[in-house]
């Protein structure tokens, strides 16, 4: 089966924080995802104080778990197109990036990102996780 959905880290840190796993299998996440996914972490439990070490270890087990249920993409070949859209939305590279892969696998980025969402709605479908 194929993705329907490509998640970006905002929208997995909110779905395994509100233990909203069921739209997670099977669909798709860019490989950078991953670490962007552990810093947002880090950044809630040394920065933010919003989570302790304990609670971050557990979001990130089941992360783990989730994550062999999904599809890892990569943004190689779609460097030029990337870049296009970082240019003319006035985004990052990387934000773009997401852009980038949702456009050549067909797919819907999940964000919860506003400035993303709005950078991408003119050129794919973009939504959040409450919309799905």
């Amino acid at each position: 089966m194929m993705p329907k959905y490509l998640f970006d880290a905002s929208s997995l840190v909110r779905a395994l924080k509100e233990t909203r796993l069921i739209p997670l299998g099977g669909q798709a996440v860019h490989w950078l995802t991953i670490y962007e996914f552990l810093n947002a972490l880090w950044k809630e439990v040394h920065l933010l104080h919003k989570l302790s070490s304990e609670e971050a270890s557990s979001l990130v087990t089941d992360f783990t778990e989730i994550l062999r249920e999904m599809v890892i993409l990569e943004p190689r070949g779609l460097e030029e197109i990337t870049l296009r859209i970082a240019i003319s939305k006035g985004i990052t590279a990387y934000d773009a990036s997401y852009i980038a892969i949702a456009k050549n696998y067909n797919l819907t980025l999940v964000t919860e990102d506003r400035k993303l969402l709005r950078a991408a709605s003119s050129i794919i479908n973009a939504v959040n996780l409450d919309d799905i």
